[in-house]
């Protein structure tokens, strides 16, 4: 009837906020309700989170004797290899090329600070700028909080 037709869409579009899409033969609701909405950009905003933290890692550096130094995967296993080959064959020092190709000498305690620098700079990324992002998600009651949520990995 006419008066369910009208009571349905006040509940499906006006207070749940469904979209309402009839025909001739049928009225439908489609949408989300706010919570599965809320629940949704959570999980967006998360993957968003995920994805930038890696990417912070991925491209970051650290500055090291004037020059600045990747802290990528590929970065790190060099550095690793490359100091231990310098141990077993006792060099004292090897050239290294920073992030900007400057050549830089470093020794076996250098290789070792560098490491730390790299690990002090993932490990902020991930203990403390991911870890607080993600609790700030899912501490967030409204999908204005989420949007207000700024991922600066900057």
């Amino acid at each position: 009837t006419d008066e369910e037709r009208a009571d349905f869409i006040v509940e499906q579009n006006y207070q749940k906020g469904y979209i309402i899409e009839e025909t001739d033969e049928v009225i439908e609701a489609w949408g989300q309700t706010a919570e599965e909405l809320l629940a949704s950009l959570k999980s967006a905003k998360q993957a968003e989170n995920t994805t930038k933290a890696k990417q912070a890692v991925e491209n970051g550096h650290v500055a090291f004797k004037d020059a600045e130094f990747e802290t990528n995967a590929q970065t790190v296993g060099d550095l690793t290899a490359t100091m231990l080959l310098m141990q077993a064959g006792g060099v004292e020092s090897y050239l290294w090329l920073s992030k900007d190709d400057q050549a830089v000498a470093l020794t076996v305690e250098d290789f070792g600070t560098l490491g730390g620098l790299i690990a002090d700079y993932k490990s902020t990324i991930w203990q403390e700028k991911y870890i607080t992002y993600k609790a700030q998600i899912e501490q967030a009651q409204t999908v204005d909080a989420v949007n207000a949520i700024d991922l600066d990995y900057n």
